[in-house]
């Protein structure tokens, strides 16, 4: 028989064969590391090694491994950061509000507090249909409260639940949800500029965790970089309105299609609009895998501290017909409002500041 190995995760040893997946053995010996999807997307069993090797589950940041998918072949001590408690919770949806042509954001009512932090999600199982993960945000003009979540959802033909949001899925549904998870979180003690990085409804826990840290350190210097595919797509507006006049805050909006409209959006997704990184930065992405993907290899590179939530699919992705039907739908009236607010704030500030472009965190 192989001889046993010796794991000491956060000072408590357990043992494990080699070649064991290091969850696996933590989990049949009472160690209760965080976790949630065991395929190595959600983030949640991040691990630091401290001593010692393990094979796999490599993350972007050295060092850092996913521990549903590294196996131990060498005794190892490792660090992880203990998160908030799993809980599941009854809830109701109260209300649907249309974001943009292809955005919901969905307001839902708890029986109990919720104990997340900045950035995590929760699997959310309205009645009679699947659960989905979800992340809760901010709300973007009032104060928070924590019996309430707040999501975006995108919409996709055909999904089982998106689709049905406004038809079977109303106000007043019942629901569940079961949580959090997540490690990319806020870390309010952690570096010193937050680099901030959205595509798509991965907005929400991006603006989540700029909320915290305004209110929690004002003076913390930070950028965020927030990008839909199409103008109309850019559903933020009204907190990029809150982000754009703090002082310690440069904002980037980009989108993938082309467009005229407005000199400040900038064309591009938003890994290619990203600050130069220092190793002094802490970054933050959320939403498409390949976006993720490339801010953590740029922050690899300057070796900065990198939290990741990539949105994985759930349901079939955009069909042609949605696209078409969004362009003819043109710019809604909200986005048209913050595209001309958006320039002559900028334009405004390059007159203080004699540089609009680096009120976005861009250079000429």
């Amino acid at each position: 028989m192989a001889k046993k190995l010796t794991v000491v995760a956060n000072g408590m040893p357990f043992s494990a064969y080699p070649g064991e997946v290091l969850l696996d053995c933590a989990l049949h010996q009472g160690i209760n590391l965080p976790h949630d999807c065991r395929a190595g997307q959600c983030g949640s069993c991040r691990v630091r090694i401290l001593d010692g090797d393990l094979l796999g589950g490599e993350t972007a940041q050295p060092g850092v491994v996913h521990a549903c998918q590294a196996r131990v072949f060498s005794n190892v001590a490792l660090r992880y950061e203990k998160m908030p408690t799993v809980r599941k919770l009854a809830g109701e949806l109260v209300r649907i509000d249309r974001l943009s042509a292809d955005v919901r954001g969905l307001t839902i009512r708890l029986r109990e507090r919720a104990n997340h932090r900045p950035g995590q999600y929760y699997r959310v199982k309205f009645r009679g249909f699947p659960s989905r993960c979800f992340s809760p945000t901010s709300p973007f003009s009032r104060v928070d409260h924590r019996r309430i979540l707040r999501l975006h959802v995108k919409i996709v033909n055909n999904g089982t639940v998106s689709s049905r949001l406004e038809t079977d899925i109303q106000a007043g549904h019942k629901l569940s949800v079961e949580g959090p998870y997540g490690s990319a979180f806020f870390r309010p003690r952690e570096g010193g500029r937050l680099v901030l990085v959205a595509s798509g409804t991965g907005f929400a826990p991006i603006w989540a965790i700029a909320e915290a840290a305004m209110r929690a350190q004002p003076q913390r210097p930070m950028v965020v970089v927030a990008g839909a595919r199409r103008l109309n797509s850019l559903y933020m507006a009204p907190a990029l309105y809150r982000l754009a006049v703090h002082p310690n805050a440069n904002i980037v909006a980009t989108t993938e299609e082309a467009q005229s409209v407005s000199r400040i959006v900038r064309s591009g997704t938003p890994a290619e609009h990203l600050p130069s990184l220092t190793a002094s930065d802490v970054v933050y992405a959320a939403g498409s895998p390949r976006m993720v993907e490339a801010v953590g290899n740029a922050s690899a590179r300057a070796g900065a501290a990198f939290y990741a939530d990539p949105f994985f699919p759930s349901g079939r992705p955009e069909p042609a017909w949605l696209a078409a039907h969004v362009a003819k739908l043109g710019i809604d009236d909200l986005t048209s409002r913050f595209v001309d607010w958006f320039d002559k704030l900028v334009a405004q500030r390059s007159r203080n500041m004699r540089d609009s472009w680096s009120v976005i965190g861009l250079k000429r």
